[in-house]
């Protein structure tokens, strides 16, 4: 069987991105990005309901 995806690869460059775009940023700076990027993810806004919020909101 060939491998068709290396799951190890894909997260040593999503590292290598996400170090890239907070290496310069101070430590409250940080905070915010990952605050950000995980309130505006699918599985965050699923939890806690957010994203139907914004979508009845949105079509208002």
């Amino acid at each position: 069987m060939e491998k068709t995806f290396d799951c190890l690869k894909m997260k040593e460059e999503i590292q290598a991105k996400i170090y890239e775009e907070i290496k310069d940023l101070s430590s409250t700076e940080v905070v915010a990005y990952f605050n950000k990027k995980s309130q505006s993810s699918a599985l965050w806004q699923r939890l806690t309901g957010v994203g139907d919020a914004q979508k009845v909101v949105g079509a208002v």
